[in-house]
């Protein structure tokens, strides 16, 4: 029986069969690298735990027509971010200014002294004020790359797209990101700490 990676006693042909313990297996040991993955490309906002339930709704119907070709990680995460895509064109997304940060994502994984911990958090705002500037097919592929530590080559299986664009996308994120954050002096400490690496 084939098994899913990472999931041992999760069966695949059982999810496609819409098995809901396989599938509840399933989720159960995805949902926390899922939660974090939306929570870092949509930023600081209540609409993550919204996004997730989006994700897992449209995978538990995609799930027949998985073949295994990527892993169920990297197909979720492809289905995550169809979402996101369409999430992060709406207008009334991009004018929402969030104000507080997503529960355990900051950036600077040190444990920050009080001030500290609130300069962070303005950082991180400020930081996705600027990404919300930036079209999804630009932002998805920086923050993929560059937040969640992926390669290249599954950021554009991911997105669909060849990795040479994959490539220039992400150049022209972090371009434009580095131009905006050298203005602002907050969040340049972040940034150059943090992004430019």
């Amino acid at each position: 029986m084939e098994q899913l990676v990472g999931s041992p006693d999760v069966s695949i042909e059982a999810c496609r069969q819409g098995e809901r313990g396989a599938l509840d297996a399933f989720f159960r040991a995805e949902l926390p690298s899922l939660t974090r993955l939306v929570g870092r490309l949509v930023g600081p906002s209540g609409d993550v735990d919204e996004l997730v339930e989006l994700t897992v709704v449209a995978a538990i119907r995609a799930f027949p027509r998985f073949r295994g070709e990527a892993s169920p990680r990297r197909w979720l995460a492809s289905i995550a971010v169809q979402i996101l895509q369409r999430e992060l064109r709406r207008p009334e997304r991009r004018r929402r200014v969030a104000f507080e940060l997503v529960p355990g994502e900051a950036l600077v994984d040190r444990a920050p002294l009080p001030d500290r911990a609130a300069d962070s958090r303005a950082q991180v705002r400020r930081l996705y004020a600027l990404l919300d500037r930036l079209a999804p097919k630009k932002r998805i592929p920086f923050v993929l790359h560059v937040f969640e530590g992926r390669p290249v080559d599954e950021v554009a299986a991911i997105m669909n797209a060849s990795i040479v664009a994959t490539k220039s996308r992400i150049f022209w994120a972090r371009r434009s990101l580095l131009a905006s954050a050298r203005k602002d002096r907050t969040l340049r400490e972040l940034f150059e700490a943090e992004v430019v690496r």
